[in-house]
């Protein structure tokens, strides 16, 4: 496949929803508070609202589907990998997950977009313990923030040049609308869990609700062509 495509828009999905974390759920700012913070670590919040960062949503969507093509016999190297990036550039012979996500050398097929909530979001602190590792004593105490389960978020994803609605094309083809339908199927069905604490059962998400639009160039304007729910 010819991933480097954006000389044409065959066609540019819509894709919205409703997440929920169904856990509580903590995208931090760092180690370091924002000024008159009242705890250690804090949520990111923007205009004074908890956001998740369409670039956090990016990042643990592209773990997750580099584990599934990984599993389905697909070529996999780390998002960070220099001389892989420059070889697949070079040959024109990008593996898929970066024909989805893009690289340093491709433009991405996707956009995710900050997920913001949509009532009122509440937090809580929890105090942390930090355990010197040689003693086995307790180090430090700590007061992170976190999202209150239950909060509803926006959430939008565009496609670009990518068919996976109504349904995907055969996966000789293109294989990757499959596997971006593979993501959202386990976003509605099990949840895939992001920022912190994910060891311990912090972060999980879920889509709530799914809807998407297919546009097509038609006598020289996007037009919408077929629409749909999940």
């Amino acid at each position: 496949m010819n991933f480097k495509d954006f000389h044409v828009l065959s066609s540019f999905t819509k894709i919205t929803g409703i997440l929920v974390n169904e856990a509580p759920l903590r995208i931090g700012v760092g180690r370091e508070p924002p000024i008159g913070a009242p705890v250690d670590i804090a949520v990111y919040r923007v205009n004074g609202k908890p956001i998740i960062p369409g670039s956090s949503l990016k990042g643990v969507f592209r773990s997750f589907i580099e584990s599934i093509v990984a599993s389905m016999g697909f070529k996999v190297h780390d998002p960070w990998d220099r001389q892989a990036i420059e070889d697949e550039a070079r040959n024109n012979d990008f593996c898929i997950v970066c024909g989805i996500f893009g690289n340093r050398e491709l433009t991405s097929h996707v956009r995710i977009y900050d997920a913001e909530p949509l009532n009122e979001a509440r937090t809580f602190t929890k105090t942390g313990i930090g355990i010197d590792r040689e003693f086995g004593s307790v180090k430090h105490l700590f007061d992170e923030e976190f999202v209150c389960p239950g909060l509803e978020w926006s959430f939008r994803m565009d496609v670009y040049n990518i068919r996976l609605f109504p349904k995907p094309v055969e996966e000789g083809e293109d294989g990757r609308g499959k596997i971006l339908r593979i993501l959202l199927d386990t976003l509605m069905s099990t949840g895939i869990s992001v920022g912190a604490r994910k060891s311990v059962g912090c972060g999980l998400i879920k889509l709530k609700k799914l809807g998407w639009e297919v546009y097509t160039i038609k006598d020289f304007e996007l037009k919408l062509q077929e629409r749909g729910e999940l």
